[in-house]
């Protein structure tokens, strides 16, 4: 009897392990190591709210910031201005505010095809907004480019990768 507790004992020990490994989030990060210089770890999530735009979310030691890259075909004048914001709405209604950290100016490319305009941008976020956004995927987006407002809907599937990268940039 007592060799069927212990056995039993092990096998319902062996499911709840097993249980916590799958449900663990596996996160994929662009990049995740120490700085040489400082011994901090820095690492950082990418993904793409809306096509024209690749976000990601960074962390050096304990400080967080948001990287944006954004592109738009012609040749694009307007400068992103210190404190231009970008604005998520999240499921549960909240909205969540984060601004550009300086001015930054676009850089226009030129090939035989046409005019690429290109702005990479950081903007200040702290581990509060990014709990929100983690807890509540955003479902809209909004952001300041100088004169330009651009908007759009989040979809659900990209909200919750949003989301994910949010939960893994806070680990």
């Amino acid at each position: 009897m007592k060799k069927i507790t212990q056995i039993l004992g092990l096998g319902i020990l062996f499911l709840f392990v097993t249980t916590l490994s799958l449900s663990a989030q596996k996160c994929k990060y662009a990049y995740n190591k120490i700085d040489p210089l400082t011994g901090e770890e820095t690492k950082g999530t990418t993904f793409r709210p809306i096509y024209y735009c690749q976000m990601s979310f960074n962390k050096i030691g304990e400080t967080y910031y948001v990287e944006m890259a954004i592109g738009y075909q012609g040749n694009i004048r307007d400068i992103i201005q210190k404190g231009d914001p970008v604005i998520f709405k999240l499921s549960n209604g909240e909205i969540v505010t984060i601004t550009s950290q300086d001015e930054y100016i676009p850089m226009a490319y030129a090939s035989t095809a046409a005019i690429t305009t290109r702005y990479k941008a950081q903007y200040d976020i702290d581990s509060t907004i990014l709990q929100k956004i983690a807890a509540n995927p955003p479902i809209f987006f909004r952001m300041n480019i100088g004169s330009k407002v651009e908007q759009k809907e989040i979809s659900a599937k990209d909200g919750k990768k949003i989301s994910e990268a949010a939960r893994c940039i806070l680990q």
